[in-house]
């Protein structure tokens, strides 16, 4: 995220406005409120478990992870992560929930494997050594905790760009957005995960079908993410980045793609360093609303969203529907569907309902038809 202390964000090429229409008729309801209220309650990031019974969210200050009980509404503390290191945009900032979780399990040989892939995935920044990881954890039978370290991204220079969200895409890999780490040329540089959308397995491998030899990385040239999501008509996934004071963008992700950020970029060419860069599909040059969680509306329940790209921000406190082309390529005009004082932290969607879910520093909403 940029400046989540006092945030902004991304980068780009060129600009379409249209004037905004009447506000869609949205309302946000409270589904999860923080225990306790405050600021350092921060769920920065949220997942569901596959069928949509649970939902995990991780406090960003804390390091602990919740999980509440949809039905009941019962949140309780499922693990953690340590104390993260906090300082700037730094903290707990990414969590997944195994895409096996779910698993149908009726023997008891069944129900001891689907224990085992009963993974909690969580991104967060690690103190000494300063780094960000992407850890997964399990609960033994013991009820002790079980702790995989996938990748390490070193930090070597501001508090600042260390994207973190994570989820699951439809091929059941783990897919991460990460930022520049504040060096603009590790965007650029193929061996090193920052600045970076990252594609692996669930264990932290390389898919062997990866666009780029030898490399995590599905795409690059990327600034400071802090949101994608895969668009459930076509499957293409689409993702939001943070730039520099004259843009934000939005990014139809294209595997092996150079989205131009790197050591030569500065404002207004923010989108042209390295080979063969590609622009963003949208564009916010000039009141910069740092760009968050990305979900879409299919079958949601409001009827105004359905089939957008619904696209949350920091500093205005909005989440916008952008309406995409017949071959959902292209953007061709955006609404504000709702705003509020609070910054939007993060979007998703409750798989059993297809509802889309936001977080704030207040708690975790949901989007319904006023």
């Amino acid at each position: 995220m940029r400046r989540l202390a006092a945030v902004a964000a991304a980068a780009s090429l060129t600009l379409t406005l249209w004037p905004e229409p009447a506000r869609a008729a949205v309302s946000a309801k409270q589904v999860v409120p923080c225990r306790p209220a405050g600021d350092e309650c921060w769920p920065a990031a949220f997942a569901f478990t596959p069928k949509g019974r649970f939902l995990f969210y991780l406090e960003r200050f804390s390091g602990e992870i919740h999980r509440v009980n949809l039905g009941t509404g019962a949140d309780s503390v499922w693990g953690d992560v340590g104390e993260p290191e906090g300082a700037g945009e730094r903290g707990a900032l990414g969590i997944a929930v195994d895409p096996r979780w779910d698993r149908k399990a009726k023997t008891k040989k069944a129900i001891r494997r689907r224990r085992r892939n009963r993974w909690v995935y969580v991104f967060y920044t690690n103190g000494a050594p300063l780094e960000n990881r992407i850890v997964r954890l399990r609960r033994l039978k013991s009820g002790q905790p079980a702790v995989q370290q996938l990748l390490s991204i070193p930090i070597t220079a501001a508090s600042n760009h260390n994207g973190g969200i994570i989820q699951f895409g439809p091929d059941q890999n783990l897919y991460v957005v990460t930022g520049d780490q504040a060096v603009p040329g590790r965007s650029q540089d193929i061996a090193d995960p920052a600045g970076k959308v990252l594609r692996m397995t669930r264990t932290g491998e390389r898919p062997q079908d990866n666009p780029i030899p030898g490399s995590l990385a599905l795409s690059f040239g990327h600034r400071n993410s802090y949101g994608f999501g895969f668009d459930p008509v076509t499957g293409r996934l689409w993702q939001s980045d943070n730039g520099p004071q004259c843009d934000d963008e939005v990014n139809l992700i294209t595997a092996g793609g150079n989205y131009g950020w790197g050591s030569a970029s500065d404002c207004p060419d923010t989108s042209e360093s390295g080979p063969s860069p590609i622009g963003p599909e949208h564009v916010y040059p000039s009141t910069l609303p740092a760009l968050t969680g990305v979900a879409f509306c299919q079958g949601c329940g409001v009827p105004d969203l359905e089939g957008k790209l619904l696209l949350g921000s920091w500093n205005d406190g909005r989440i916008r529907a952008l309406a995409l082309d017949a071959e959902r390529d292209d953007v061709t005009g955006e609404v504000t569907v709702h705003q509020q004082a609070d910054g939007v932290l993060n979007l998703a969607v409750r798989p059993s309902t297809r509802q889309v879910f936001f977080s704030d520093q207040r708690g975790i909403h949901v989007l319904v038809a006023a």
